[in-house]
């Protein structure tokens, strides 16, 4: 006897087709067995099989057989799915396969591992559209990344895997001000003596219950080590009202460039992470017409100082306050002193601030400034110093750049990455490149003397080291074809450029790869980057590569002649 009410209809009845697609969207898989429907709605499996049938018939579903009366249906396009089950074929029996194992993979495709203190890897296979963090290395069938921290600080990472690990803070609370390291308690406060070396760390001595004095001038040290631990130990500096100006007329901030103004507005000193072409530039400029008094920016080129000076010019009402230095010139003897005690600027702008940890210019932290801004799409290093990023800058504003694909806002560049026998058969084939191509194009070569010698073959221009800053822009912005040296690796805005083409490279370098895909993803179309690599190359140096597929951006391998 049915243990089901004599009044309700049939469990046929109660089942409808529209349930089974809401399926989908419930259990976000692009597949479902009778299994999976039977289950989730109380039902037989023939009752399930009926109504995946209609969906069938109706053509909102696919099926697909893997032989042995086990089947999956796909929501998907059906050619697609076929294919992949046709080469599943060629390698493993369809009959044996667990379906209900499978729905379980596509509701969770990675498996995480711990890798260190507040570090995991996730681990996942190369055919599964998934990218987090930092894409540490891959192979045919598999790629691993790296969560932690900084990923966490700057970037979305999915509910699914944060609900799964801890990337939490090594003390309850910690803070630096004025000299200070203050703790939440006494316990705290020794705990923290041992972890950061006590004298020979940095530190001075233990005060009150819940405090200790930073050695002079190792206040950003100790910062940088309690980031490494997972706080972020800044010190809230609100800007008052009575410093603000009124809304500048010409520059409009979009939403998330107002999250960040609000933010700066709480603290007083930010790290803005965003990705190529999504206004960091704009953001402070406008910081900058917003708060009274002198303001600085630091630069690492020649070529971005130029730039900085002509939006300033072109933006700013009150652009005789602003003032553009690189990081080369205030590191020089003497110079930096003019910048100091009643000369020191309200604000200082930290552009590409990624270049600011260097031995060479972390000195430029000592700057006395009442508020800071760090600028950088590419917020890590590779000589184990990121830590210094967040420290020398402040409190990490980041958006995922994903949510930014979706939102119109940004669009990656088409990736093709062209391989070549020999050097000679990569220096022929640019020419044709270049004589095909249409739109403006920028080409990077790292070597000067292997840069000129392309540019007389090419007869065009190569703005490097030599080319006079005020001269550079106008000649990326004036030429169809422009080859550059390093001086336009990062920050360099050229709305009209349609394609990047790297003929020479630094290595390995991730964020060189990222910065050079960055300049095509300021125009106002979908742009295309080629990398031109040798086989050698290619074997040696392909890891670069990474910090494009780690951001989900989608690379084509084609063999040239």
């Amino acid at each position: 006897m049915s243990s089901q009410d004599s009044d309700s209809p049939p469990v046929e009845e109660q089942v409808t087709p529209e349930d089974v697609v809401d399926l989908f969207d419930e259990l976000e898989i692009p597949f479902v067995t009778s299994k999976m429907v039977a289950r989730e709605y109380n039902c037989t499996g023939q009752t399930a099989r009926n109504k995946l049938s209609i969906l069938v018939d109706e053509g909102d579903l696919e099926r697909i057989d893997l032989g042995g009366r086990q089947a999956v249906w796909f929501q998907s396009d059906y050619e697609a799915a076929t294919e992949i089950a046709d080469q599943l074929r060629d390698y493993l029996d369809l009959t044996e396969l667990n379906t209900e194992h499978l729905a379980a993979f596509a509701q969770q495709p990675y498996k995480l591992l711990p890798k260190d203190e507040n570090e995991y890897y996730v681990i996942v296979p190369r055919f599964v559209p998934f990218s987090v963090g930092h894409l540490r290395e891959q192979d045919d069938a598999w790629q691993t990344f790296i969560i932690n921290k900084y990923v966490n600080w700057i970037e979305d990472i999915p509910d699914l895997i944060r609900d799964k690990i801890d990337l939490g803070r090594r003390y309850d609370h910690a803070l630096v001000e004025d000299g200070t390291l203050e703790l939440s308690d006494q316990e705290e406060r020794d705990r923290a003596w041992r972890d950061l070396g006590g004298e020979d760390g940095g530190l001075h001595e233990r005060v009150d219950d819940n405090k200790i004095k930073i050695q002079r001038g190792k206040e950003f040290d100790i910062i940088a080590k309690l980031i490494e631990n997972g706080n972020l130990p800044f010190a809230a500096q609100p800007i008052d009202e009575s410093e603000l100006l009124e809304e500048p007329e010409n520059i409009e901030l979009r939403p998330y460039q107002r999250r960040a103004w609000e933010k700066f507005r709480e603290t007083g000193q930010v790290g803005v992470y965003w990705p190529p072409g999504l206004g960091k530039t704009f953001f402070g400029l406008y910081a900058g017409e917003r708060i009274d008094g002198n303001k600085l920016v630091v630069v690492p080129s020649s070529t971005l100082e130029a730039q900085w000076e002509r939006r300033i010019r072109e933006h700013c009402d009150k652009s005789w306050k602003w003032e553009v230095r690189t990081y080369q010139y205030l590191s020089r003897e003497g110079n930096l002193q003019d910048y100091q005690g009643e000369d020191s600027p309200k604000l200082t702008i930290f552009d590409e601030c990624h270049t600011l940890p260097a031995d060479t210019y972390s000195s430029l932290s000592t700057l006395d400034t009442d508020y800071r801004i760090g600028c950088s799409a590419t917020p890590y290093r590779e000589d184990a110093r990121t830590d210094y990023i967040f420290a020398l800058t402040g409190i990490p504003v980041g958006i995922d750049w994903r949510e930014m694909l979706e939102y119109g806002d940004l669009e990656f560049p088409e990736v093709d990455v062209f391989l070549y026998q020999t050097e000679e058969d990569k220096r022929e084939d640019i020419v044709q490149l270049v004589d095909e191509g249409v739109g403006e194009t920028l080409i990077f070569c790292d070597g000067i003397e292997a840069g000129k010698a392309l540019s007389d073959k090419l007869d065009v221009p190569f703005v490097y080291g030599d080319t006079p800053k005020e001269e550079r822009m106008e000649i990326f912005e004036k030429n169809r074809v422009v080859i550059g040296s390093r001086v336009a690796d990062e920050g360099v805005s050229l709305e009209n450029l349609d394609r990047v083409i790297e003929y020479q490279f630094h290595g390995g370098s991730r964020r060189q790869e990222l910065q050079r895909a960055g300049r095509v993803m300021h125009g106002s179309d979908v742009g295309e980057h080629i990398v031109q690599m040798t086989d050698q190359e290619y074997e040696k140096f392909s890891q670069r590569l990474y910090s494009l597929e780690e951001k989900g951006m989608d690379i084509r391998l084609e063999r040239r002649a």
